[in-house]
């Protein structure tokens, strides 16, 4: 249960303030994944990363009593990601991740990271092999492409061992690496794989809706346990 300490008239705009400036709403235990404002939205950078990993310890060290997170990115940058998965999944307070709009390439990694998963009703999800540009020599493009196949196997990974206690996997008694050639073998099929909020549910990538049957309200969603 999380307790929100109320406010008096005169402090709610500093806290309104540092909702804005730093991502974080100390009172209620909530955090904002997002992209910095400007013309370009650049998904998750550095700045992002730095900022809920602050941010999120700022919480853990408060209490260790769950932490809501409202997340919209548009995905981003692979190293940065997964700071901030590998910051959710070693903390020992529980963390929900609502998504908006989409959760797609990293952030789509990034949502695996959350004890509980949860994708607003219009949200799409999306799956993809991490993309590369290089402009070297021989070597330096052969170093970077086997760096990419790592991250690219590191994400099956990920993806597979929550996916694998989703309906559809459990239905067919797959396997963890029967779970991982099917993500692949999909990938590489269609390039791109968007799935729909209900989908990627049935398939495990995701909890559950906002609204639906355990789902209903906010505060039912940051109900939970940590993630084994």
């Amino acid at each position: 249960m999380v307790t929100v300490k109320k406010k008096k008239l005169d402090e709610i705009p500093q806290l309104v303030n540092d909702i804005h400036c730093y991502n974080i709403n100390y009172q209620t235990r909530e955090l904002y994944l997002h992209g910095r404002y400007a013309d370009e939205e650049p998904g998750v950078d550095y700045r992002m990363a730095t900022t809920f990993v602050k941010n999120i310890h700022v919480l853990e060290d408060d209490s260790q009593s769950n932490i809501l997170v409202h997340m919209h990115s548009v995905g981003g940058e692979w190293s940065d990601g997964m700071a901030v998965f590998g910051t959710m999944r070693h903390i020992k307070s529980p963390v929900t991740i609502i998504t908006y709009a989409q959760a797609s390439s990293m952030s789509g990694v990034i949502l695996q990271g959350a004890d509980k998963r949860v994708l607003m009703p219009d949200c799409e999800f999306m799956i993809h092999h991490g993309s590369l540009i290089v402009d070297d020599n021989s070597m330096a493009v052969k170093s970077a492409v086997d760096q990419n196949e790592r991250f690219c196997k590191r994400m099956l990974q990920i993806f597979a061992e929550r996916a694998i206690m989703g309906r559809y996997f459990r239905e067919r008694e797959y396997s963890l690496k029967q779970v991982k050639a099917y993500i692949d073998r999909k990938i590489k099929s269609r390039s791109d794989w968007y799935l729909s909020a209900e989908e990627a549910v049935d398939y495990g990538f995701a909890d559950g809706v906002l609204g639906e049957k355990g789902f209903e309200t906010i505060g039912k969603c940051r109900n939970g346990r940590k993630y084994k």
